[in-house]
């Protein structure tokens, strides 16, 4: 019976740094964001989360065009309404 692969401790050093590194720099990038792409992240985000709440409908041009339009039914609460 082998072992399980085990990364090196430096590797998972460097790995846990890279990954606290992109967190932090994504935290800045969303800043930076206009609030309409911040929103439609979020809306992607809630997607992935709660899939039973949103309807997505994907759309392909045959120019290759992609659209995906989300949509839900749930009302947002106070401190999250534009």
């Amino acid at each position: 019976m082998s072992l399980p692969d085990e990364p090196p401790p430096l590797a998972s050093f460097v790995q846990e740094e890279m990954i606290d590194g992109l967190s932090e720099n994504l935290g800045q990038l969303l800043d930076l964001l206009p609030p309409v792409s911040r929103l439609r992240l979020l809306a992607f985000l809630h997607l992935v989360e709660q899939p039973e709440t949103m309807k997505a409908t994907l759309e392909v041009q045959p120019s290759g065009l992609l659209r995906l339009t989300l949509d839900t039914s749930v009302a947002p609460c106070k401190s999250h309404q534009h």
